[in-house]
């Protein structure tokens, strides 16, 4: 299974500034996967399909294996925290929940803490994230694409995502 996930411009410049070292070195992860529970998937493609992609991330900005793994999941619902420890000392957090409110939409974060500084698509209050596709503040919250400043992303954000990461993922 090919992971497109991969291929997201946010994974891939955390990706890039890790490795070579503009924040110091890489110490811990979170990524937080909300969605209305409209937008639910399956129960396994929750969890062997969303969980495994973002562990795969994890595992590749880590830059080595997992050492070990603790899953919290609510019992016959889409939510979850995990904790994801690898070989060389970098923990990762998940929060993933699809049972939020039908009216909410989709949120996708990267945060990655590094020695001397952060990375991350999640905005702060009153601030438009270049990178991520969020701008909030007092008068609302709005969702861009970076790559054609419209204010409507057709279908939502994750497919937004997957339809970049395909074209962007080698054949």
């Amino acid at each position: 299974m090919k992971n497109s996930w991969l291929y997201w411009d946010v994974f891939r410049r955390i990706r890039e500034m890790a490795r070579n070292g503009t924040c110091g070195e890489l110490c811990s992860l979170r990524f937080t996967w909300q969605r209305p529970g409209k937008s639910a998937s399956s129960g396994d493609e929750f969890l062997y399909g969303s969980l495994v992609h973002y562990l795969c991330l994890a595992e590749d900005l880590a830059g080595c294996g997992l050492k070990k793994l603790h899953i919290e999941k609510v019992p016959g619902r889409n939510n979850l925290f995990a904790l994801a420890a690898f070989e060389n000392r970098i923990v990762a957090e998940f929060e993933m929940n699809e049972t939020l409110p039908d009216s909410m939409p989709d949120t996708f974060f990267i945060k990655a803490n590094f020695t001397h500084g952060h990375l991350t698509n999640q905005p702060l209050v009153g601030h438009f994230n270049e990178e991520g596709s969020v701008l909030a503040d007092e008068s609302g919250l709005h969702r861009f694409t970076v790559d054609s400043c419209e204010p409507e992303i057709a279908g939502g954000t994750l497919e937004n995502i997957r339809a970049l990461c395909r074209l962007k993922a080698p054949p």
